[in-house]
């Protein structure tokens, strides 16, 4: 006896966007059959449709009887679908006799997929492994639909990344680890939680098998539930528990990760490799953020998280202090920097270590530390040896008003107490040795100390503040005119940072060519502003006010025009004062002088005093763009400097003195003071004293003093310009190459020991002197150009490549390009070799005496006779301003030892 086993059909329960998208294929026949009948679950819990403006009703056809029964009931006006489970023996043909094609549709959800996509005509294979995919893609279409496939088969990398990034509301364009770790640090994680968890399944392991582990990691951890910890946090905790480097692990670490695994990963394992590419993922995406600005605000909290999970429940506190993310880790590298400063060795490598944390890159938290550093160099520094006035104002311009600079930056350096001491410590040691500097010049300033320095050089000469209108602005003014700016109080420090920003705003500075360093000048004395900037105006030592320096600079220069505070002011919507602006347009005017008040207000009033910008010095900004459009140069300079409060002892007033110095009657010097007098001391008969430490004064505090005999009020920088287009100068004139000493942008290499120079060399050796002005104090520079042979020495590696057929060769190839270069191809050399084949290219540049504007094509020279076949001997590290030499690679293509 045979029996009949009962026909299986396998159906699957079909979809709201799949019976809405057959229906409306139905709709646009527009033929009789208004009923359409799907193989499916019969399970609707949707209702009833609307679909193309036509009411659709769909119902479970548990059997023929209930599908005649909806065919019965159905209306005119709508349509009917009906989900069957039947097999096609149960149902008669009646029932297929309304069905659309009289036929029981096999609902194939792939098939409606294409057409989401736009163009596209089929899915891909991988696509179509996705055995959930259609339906996702068919339940979650957007309202605007899914981006257009730009191929005919539709795939995978496009259906199923645009269906994430829907879900998780960010675009689709660029979807990576990274930006999703991003997005569900912001805006996302809501969205994401709300998922279906099967879909959230198949897509937390398509996204790790697409995006790599960081993705899989981050879509994971948010839909465990309870994940309320950011995935950013975990994997910037996961940074720092499983490093790059590995190193030795510690018991609390290997602990710590445990519990990671455990309490956030759900107890999966993650492999080192895995680890490192969502720690890798995470901080990218921190810094990432740290770029933009942090939009949404809620990188803070990331932050505050993972320190707390490291600390609170892992156990491991200590790891947010190894991070290069974590706030912690920051603040760990700076007490590493502090104890290098303090023991006088590693500095360099501990400030590599902190400039390489995030937090440097933030609010100027990297100053601090690259100043100390700075600071360090400078220390590390051999002194040299000054006898005279002259060479302590040009030893203040070149490198003491860098160290000024500096100082003023680290003084309020650290809110961390244990960084703050390792500063304060650094801080007493440069003070310590610019204090013996002060001193030094105070000797040379005192009278009997003049006489013995006159007796030095017979043909010295010494730029006093009442030469410079005769010494500078006097040839400058026959090259287009000359704009003037006097910036009361301004000093060398100051300077420093100014002529950065004016450099940047279109000018070139130019320099006296016998030294290639800009000019200081000497304040008169006592160095206060009636007495100083009235004689820089007038052009000889006189004491006087606002109008006696107007007459004074008319009659230096018939037509001159001198405007003070009261002049400045311009009318609404103006930048400058109409009588200002045409007088530096009318070229009929030989000379605009300009006294901007602000540093020296700012010191009498207990304001700040540094940083000092262009914004702040209104109208500076305005006065130099008038100036570059009318073609004049522009020579800035100041009356006097001034030192900045920085804890000083206050000692007894004397009556007719100021903060820095009393008259000669009120007493004899003391410790700290010097007795000066002379043609160019303009109070009490020719006698003054003045205090030269930097941390006294006499009276009640302020924010800043001037007056005294330190080198930052004595030393007045000079610093001229021209348009960037200007052809022609003064005789004795050219552009300035850069004027950071070396330390500033290189660790300091050890002195070599050179031959003993010859008498003859001695004698041949040129000292620069400012042309025509009476002599005053000696003023002993020494250039900051190469000599002009270098010396070459058989033995010598340098010397040997110069003088390699290889090079011979690179000359001829280079052509007329290479006319001339020999000097500063051997130069860059010498200065990178001595340098172990790296320096920075304003060190290069200044050793070569390459002006800022001929910096690229300079070394563009060099790099073409050097890069032998295209080889990158010479080259530009990746921050675009640090010069690599290839030493071993320069030996093996020059073919010398």
């Amino acid at each position: 006896m045979t029996s009949t086993q009962p026909e299986v059909t396998r159906t699957v329960a079909v979809s709201e966007a799949l019976v809405r998208s057959r229906a409306a294929e139905l709709i646009a026949k527009g033929g009789d059959s208004r009923v359409l009948v799907m193989r499916a679950q019969p399970r609707w819990h949707g209702g009833d449709l609307t679909v193309e403006g036509q009411r659709v009703r769909v119902v479970e056809g548990i059997s023929q009887l209930a599908i005649l029964d909806a065919y019965a009931a159905q209306r005119d006006d709508e349509y009917l679908v009906v989900l069957t489970d039947r097999p096609r023996t149960d149902l008669s043909d009646t029932v297929l006799a309304r069905a659309y094609r009289q036929q029981i549709e096999d609902p194939d959800e792939w098939g409606s997929v294409p057409v989401l996509f736009g163009a596209a005509r089929e899915v891909s294979r991988e696509l179509r492994r996705l055995d959930w995919a259609a339906t996702a893609l068919l339940d979650h279409e957007p309202a605007g639909g899914w981006a257009p496939s730009t191929d005919l088969a539709v795939t995978a990398e496009h259906a199923i990344g645009g269906l994430l990034a829907h879900l998780l509301g960010i675009d689709s364009g660029d979807l990576d680890g990274v930006l999703i770790l991003t997005a569900l640090n912001n805006g996302s994680r809501a969205s994401w939680s709300a998922v279906n968890p099967e879909l959230q399944d198949h897509l937390v392991k398509w996204a790790e098998q697409e995006y790599g582990p960081a993705a899989g990691f981050a879509l994971r951890t948010t839909a465990a539930p309870g994940g309320l910890v950011k995935p950013l946090a975990l994997g910037l905790a996961i940074d720092v528990l499983w490093p790059h480097p590995a190193g030795d692990l510690t018991e609390e670490q290997v602990a710590a990760r445990t519990r990671l695994l455990e309490r956030y990963v759900g107890g999966r394992s993650v492999t080192p490799l895995q680890a490192r590419e969502i720690a890798n993922a995470s901080v990218s995406a921190v810094l990432r953020l740290s770029r933009e600005g942090d939009p949404e605000g809620r990188l803070g909290v990331v932050l505050d998280q993972a320190e707390a999970l490291l600390r609170d429940n892992l156990g491991w506190p200590a790891g947010a202090e190894r991070s290069a993310i974590l706030r912690p880790g920051f603040t760990a590298r700076l007490r590493v920097l502090g104890q290098a400063l303090d023991a006088g060795a590693g500095a360099e490598e501990a400030l590599a270590a902190v400039l390489d944390h995030r937090e440097a890159t933030l609010d100027g938290h990297d100053l601090a530390p690259r100043m100390a550093v700075r600071l360090a160099r400078w220390l590390a520094t051999a002194e040299r040896d000054v006898h005279s006035l002259g060479g302590d104002l040009q030893r203040q311009l070149d490198d003491g008003t860098w160290v000024d600079a500096a100082l003023g930056v680290l003084w309020s350096g650290s809110p961390d107490a244990e960084i703050g001491a390792a500063y304060g410590r650094l801080i007493e040691r440069v003070r310590a040795r610019r204090r013996r500097r002060d001193e030094t010049a105070a000797t040379h300033l005192g009278d009997s100390a003049v006489e013995r320095s006159l007796d030095l050089l017979a043909d010295g000469r010494a730029l006093g503040i009442e030469n410079v209108l005769r010494a500078v602005v006097d040839p400058w003014k026959s090259h287009g005119g000359v704009l003037l700016v006097v910036i009361d109080g301004m000093s060398g420090a100051v300077a420093v940072d100014l002529a950065t920003e004016v450099g940047r705003s279109g000018l070139v500075e130019w320099v006296p060519a016998a030294t290639k360093r800009r000019l200081s000048a000497v304040a008169a004395l006592p160095s206060m502003t009636g007495i100083s900037r009235t004689s820089l105006l007038c052009g000889e030592i006189r004491v006087g006010n606002s109008a006696t320096e107007k007459a004074g600079l008319a009659t230096a220069f018939p037509g001159a025009r001198l405007f003070h505070k009261g002049d400045l002011r311009a009318s609404g919507g103006a930048q400058l004062a109409d009588r200002v602006a045409v007088a530096i347009a009318d070229p009929a005017v030989p000379v605009v002088g300009v006294v901007i008040n602000a540093i020296d207000d700012a010191t009498h009033k207990n304001e700040r005093t540094r940083p000092w910008t262009m914004a702040e010095l209104d109208p500076l900004r305005a006065l130099l763009n008038a100036a570059s459009i009318a073609g004049r140069a522009v020579v800035l300079t100041s009356d006097h400097g001034h030192v900045v409060e920085r804890e000083t002892e206050m000692l007894p007033a004397a009556a007719g003195g100021d903060a820095r110095w009393r008259p000669a009657s009120s007493g004899p010097a003391k410790d700290g003071e010097v007795l000066v007098r002379g043609p160019r001391v303009a109070v009490d008969a020719g006698e003054v004293v003045m205090l030269w430490r930097d941390d006294a004064r006499y009276g009640a505090a302020r924010a800043g003093y001037h007056g005294g005999a330190s080198l930052a009020e004595l030393t007045v920088p000079v610093l001229v310009y021209q348009r960037s287009l200007a052809q022609s100068a003064p005789e004795g004139w050219e552009l300035a190459p850069p004027q950071a000493p070396a330390w500033w942008n290189d660790p300091v290499v050890e002195a070599k020991v050179e031959p003993a120079e010859t008498a003859a060399a001695k004698k041949s050796r040129k000292k620069a002197v400012v042309d025509k002005v009476p002599a005053l104090f000696e003023l002993e520079i020494e250039s900051g150009a190469p000599h002009p042979s270098l010396p070459r020495k058989s033995h010598d590696f340098v010397a040997r490549v110069l003088d390699s057929s290889v090079y011979a060769d690179q000359l001829r190839l280079a052509g007329r390009a290479a006319a001339g270069a020999g000097l500063l191809v051997e130069t860059v050399l010498r200065t990178l070799v001595d340098r172990g084949g790296r320096a920075h290219q304003e060190t290069v540049a200044s050793a070569a005496g390459l002006p800022y504007a001929g910096i690229g094509q300079g070394l563009a020279v060099v790099k073409r006779i050097l890069n032998v076949e295209g080889y990158e001997i010479l080259s530009f590290d990746s921050d675009g301003e640090t010069l690599r030499l290839d030493l071993k690679l320069l030996k093996d293509q020059f073919e010398v030892a």
